[in-house]
């Protein structure tokens, strides 16, 4: 099994449950340790999720040469509400797009 896929059914394994907004903070040390030396963040805000007093969205992060998605709280809109709830982690796939923007006159 290659070292990817051990991560992410670890983490699935875990039912790890968020407490703090930054995801790292999060992550078991023993995990951070073994998987997420030289990792990666790539984006962040994917897939926005609005409720009431929080707001959830996708953080990818480069880990071993994949895509390790992220989806938590992101954003508390009642400050005196508590962080609980559980992470989910996925695998991502990276696909690539094209945009356009006017261009400058010279």
């Amino acid at each position: 099994m290659e070292k990817f896929d051990e991560l992410l059914k670890e983490l699935k394994a875990r039912d790890i449950i968020q407490t703090s907004i930054c995801w790292e903070e999060n992550i078991p040390e023993d995990l951070w340790n073994k998987y997420f030396n030289g990792y990666e963040e790539t984006t962040e805000d994917l897939n926005i999720d609005k409720h009431r007093w929080y707001k959830t969205s996708t953080t990818v992060a480069k880990v071993d040469n994949r895509f390790l998605g992220i989806n938590l709280i992101t954003n508390m809109y009642n400050e005196s509400s508590d962080i609980s709830r559980e992470i989910e982690f996925f695998e991502m796939e990276e696909i690539q797009s094209v945009t356009y923007i006017k261009k400058k006159e010279k």
